[in-house]
């Protein structure tokens, strides 16, 4: 996409955060704008999952465990809404305000919410109703099972406020003005931690609401940084002003969202049952090994906050500069934070081999969960470095593309579905063999996004990438 020389006569020369995106120094820019993203994803997805995980396993073996088949489909949930619908919203914004089309970026917004606002109810209707169902198949029996519908009632009847916040929080970060969202989400996350154990326990006058108490807590949270962010927005204080008013809602705003959200959505739908049919074949090994399984997953989770949190950047940055005609600059800023993402990863994977103890004590000390888990971690932590390719998605998204990074994700999804069935019911290879196919489905789905962005970008800049 470029702009015309008779386009940009028309249009507003850019806010200053605009330029800094378009001129200013790539790796400066990028940690800059990454940092508040971080935080915001290191707490939407690490910190509130895993404060929930920590007072939930204080019920005992049992309710930890039921965690585990709920964790796949909230993460699918969050994912959605931040990372390919969310970053679908930032990839057209940002597209539009390289451009300087501003009335469209602000009828986006609208058009946006929407789109929130359905795929909301979708979620609530899906596992409310098919819920029970769906966790019994994933190896929930009786309390395990129990636990896990208790804790998902909560979650997937609040799914407006993570939709909400989800859209909201992708609006902020199109205009590249970020450093509000860190502040928000840490704030809210103040809250959720002080309102989990209150509400799980009681105190006072507070009733013992038990495991539904953390699913509250966690809603409550998100829909006060809901408010919040709305009213920042409609004050005006970005670029692109929330207008709920006066906004013609138009086919091809919704398609220029929808084109590359909807195709990406299947990303976190297939990542996510492939780690659905992993804790499927964990419960196969027995409530232990679930629990355990279940508790060194959560690792890999927190490779996805720094990704995202870079991705996010990576977004404004590449859909700013493409909206511009300004391929070449959007080429290297991708690959830049490719290389940044896959340094961080890697360094926790090393971390998680040498010290696997450190992680799994956060959330149990039963020898019979620990050991699982931390052999499990041991081994599924040489394929992290090959999450921080998954950065090139939201570059690949910006751009308008979806055919790689789906087939990335869809060859891990086979790997771990048909590995995990070899080594756990042919095979015999229990939780080491489990171990072994997460990493080689990991190595599998970072290389092919890898080598399809080199190619592609290559024949694009005619070779001199």
């Amino acid at each position: 996409m470029s702009v015309t020389t008779a386009e940009a006569a028309r249009s507003p020369p850019p806010a200053a955060r605009t330029r800094l995106l378009l001129e200013g120094p790539i790796v400066s820019t990028l940690l800059r704008l990454s940092a508040p993203n971080l935080v915001v994803n290191v707490v939407l997805i690490t910190v509130t999952t895993s404060v929930d995980a920590h007072f939930i396993g204080r019920l005992g073996p049992a309710a930890l465990a039921g965690l585990a088949p709920v964790f796949p489909l909230l993460m699918l949930m969050q994912q959605m809404a931040n990372a390919t619908m969310g970053s679908a919203l930032s990839s057209a914004l940002a597209r539009a305000i390289g451009a300087g089309r501003r009335e469209d970026a602000t009828a986006l917004v609208t058009h946006g919410l929407i789109i929130a606002i359905v795929f909301a109810v979708l979620f609530s209707l899906l596992f409310l109703l098919a819920g029970p169902a769906i966790y019994a198949v994933m190896g929930g029996q009786g309390e395990i099972l129990a636990a896990a519908i208790e804790y998902s009632n909560v979650i997937f009847a609040g799914a407006f406020a993570y939709w909400l916040l989800g859209a909201l929080t992708s609006v902020v970060r199109a205009t590249g003005q970020v450093a509000i969202l860190a502040w928000v989400y840490v704030a809210a996350e103040v809250l959720h931690i002080a309102l989990v154990p209150l509400l799980m326990f009681g105190w006072g006058p507070v009733p013992s609401l038990g495991i539904a108490g953390a699913g509250i807590a966690t809603v409550t949270a998100f829909t006060a940084s809901s408010a919040f962010l709305f009213a920042y927005l409609a004050r005006g204080r970005t670029p692109v002003r929330l207008s709920l008013t006066g906004v013609r809602l138009e086919r091809r705003l919704f398609g220029d969202i929808l084109s590359t959200g909807v195709p990406l959505s299947l990303q976190p739908i297939l990542n996510n049952i492939a780690l659905a049919f992993l804790t499927g074949y964990a419960g196969m090994l027995g409530a232990a090994a679930l629990a355990g399984v279940g508790a060194a997953v959560r690792l890999e989770y927190l490779m996805y906050p720094v990704v995202f949190g870079l991705g996010a950047t990576l977004v404004a940055m590449v859909g700013t500069n493409v909206g511009a005609g300004q391929l070449a600059r959007a080429v290297r800023i991708t690959w830049v934070a490719a290389g940044i993402a896959v340094l961080v990863t890697a360094l926790i994977g090393v971390a998680a081999i040498v010290w696997p103890q450190a992680w799994i004590s956060l959330f149990t000390a039963a020898p019979e969960v620990s050991g699982p888990a931390s052999a499990y971690l041991c081994i599924a932590a040489l394929g992290y470095a090959f999450i921080g390719m998954n950065t090139l998605t939201p570059a690949f998204q910006a751009m308008g593309q979806t055919f790689w990074p789906l087939m990335a994700v869809l060859s891990r999804a086979a790997v771990l579905a048909i590995g995990g069935w070899l080594v756990v019911s042919v095979m015999d290879g229990g939780v080491i063999g489990i171990a072994i196919v997460t990493a080689a489905g990991l190595a599998v789905g970072g290389a092919i996004v890898a080598v399809a962005f080199w190619l592609g970008m290559r024949r694009k800049l005619g070779g001199s990438q």
